[in-house]
């Protein structure tokens, strides 16, 4: 058999080495389950929105405001684990996945995850939700986030080695500490109550992110794309939209008395989107 060889590599983006530092290879609390929902009643009512407003308003945007209604009605599963116990959080803040295209047209050189938080979800409207996405995120991609930037250049020489200890550090100093790292470009609670990515931009149906230790997040949602799939309703076979939510959450933290809450409720606002969602 002839000798496996590999390249090691010397020079990475700043992304990677991030990713490098958030997980071991194994043994963490997540727990993994799947929500599917029949969105044909959400689509017409985001069509009707949308011809009314020029703010565009998507089903990620529902989501939020599903999942701000939940943390509303079940306070206990907002929060975080911190000096051994649990601490609840005052506002309901949701932290968004950006993808942040390279340079080149249609290539993926280059391109990488960023992220921003929507402060309040619950206290704001649909559109407003939409409109502080869309600005934060159009700033994201231009490379005009000043406070994004300056906590990413922590990483630009940071070895791989150095990568957890310095993402495990800032944690502790900013969520054990409470200490105001605002100088480093890192806000308080920069990743809020939950996170949500959606992978059905790239065409992917259903798919389930791992929690990020150092950012306190208990829970996290990954939105796939819609699809035209069997649907049982009444007791009669048919044809609906279908949205798969991939649901990841610390097992410390929630269970599954919380997960059921959860998907009944989201159910609910999809099932009546104009009661939950004006």
């Amino acid at each position: 058999m002839g000798k496996i060889e590999f390249d090691r590599i010397t020079k990475a983006p700043v992304f990677r080495k991030i990713a490098f530092g958030s997980w071991k290879t194994v043994g963490d609390p997540s727990v993994y389950g799947s929500l599917d929902i029949d969105v044909k009643k959400a689509i017409l009512f985001l069509e009707n929105l949308n011809e009314q407003h020029s703010t565009k308003v998507t089903v990620s945007h529902l989501v939020a405001k599903a999942l701000s209604i939940v943390l509303k009605k079940r306070p206990e599963i907002n929060g975080m684990i911190r000096l051994g116990g649990i601490y609840q959080r005052k506002n309901i803040d949701l932290f968004f996945q950006v993808n942040v295209p390279g340079k080149e047209k249609d290539s993926v050189k280059g391109a990488s995850l960023a992220g921003t938080v929507v402060r309040n979800v619950d206290k704001l409207s649909l559109l407003e939700i939409a409109d502080d996405l869309q600005k934060k995120s159009a700033r994201l991609r231009a490379n005009e986030d000043n406070e994004f930037n300056q906590a990413v250049s922590l990483f630009h020489w940071t070895p791989w080695w150095m990568s957890r200890w310095l993402l495990d550090l800032t944690s502790f100093l900013n969520y054990t500490l409470n200490l105001n790292l605002s100088f480093l470009g890192i806000p308080k609670d920069p990743f809020g109550s939950a996170m949500i990515t959606n992978v059905g931009n790239f065409g992917i149906e259903q798919a389930w992110a791992p929690l990020v230790p150092y950012s306190r997040v208990p829970l996290l949602l990954t939105l796939g794309a819609i699809r035209e799939k069997p649907w049982v309703e009444n007791g009669e076979l048919c044809i609906r939209p279908i949205l798969s939510i991939g649901v990841t959450f610390d097992h410390r933290f929630m269970d599954g008395v919380h997960a059921s809450s959860m998907v009944k409720k989201f159910k609910e606002c999809f099932a009546e989107p104009e009661k939950y969602f004006i």
